[in-house]
């Protein structure tokens, strides 16, 4: 048993067994629960010449940041988790660096006036090719960046 006591190896053994891949459709819902309470931000965008800039502000660090416990809020009640590839809890760096494509788009709005311009179509660019990657592949743009997967607990 490669050196290592059986209770080790049935360990490994059970916890590589309890854990399954979450399906793509419960992604998509838990991606799209995520969005909610970013729509709530963009009322802000509407204040006059700042409030695009302040609503990326508040989106930035919500993206890159909302996974870094384990789970996003809509992951843990869909009981969901992330993980690296290996079986092994992704660390807080690769549970921040998922998520680096999804800020590509609050980061423009933090652009003075062009932010009005280029916001929206490269958020929508973004979330077009991360959902067509999780539809088509299984995994989002980040997860393969990352080394990570989504897990059902």
């Amino acid at each position: 048993m490669n050196g290592q006591p059986a209770a080790e190896v049935s360990q490994e053994f059970a916890s590589s067994v309890s854990q399954v891949t979450a399906d793509k459709g419960i992604r998509v819902a838990g991606y799209f629960l995520d969005v909610l309470p970013t729509l709530l931000v963009l009322f802000v965008a509407w204040i006059p010449i700042i409030g695009l800039m302040l609503a990326g502000l508040i989106l930035l660090p919500y993206w890159l940041l909302r996974d870094v416990t384990g789970a996003s809020l809509w992951k843990i009640l869909l009981g969901l988790k992330v993980m690296g590839k290996d079986g092994q809890p992704a660390t807080a760096g690769a549970r921040i660096l998922r998520n680096v494509p999804l800020i590509f788009g609050p980061a423009c709005a933090l652009i003075p006036f062009l932010g009005y311009i280029f916001a929206g179509p490269v958020a929508f660019i973004v979330t077009l090719v991360e959902g067509t990657m999780l539809l088509s592949q299984g995994e989002r743009l980040g997860d393969r960046l990352a080394k990570t997967t989504v897990i059902r607990k």
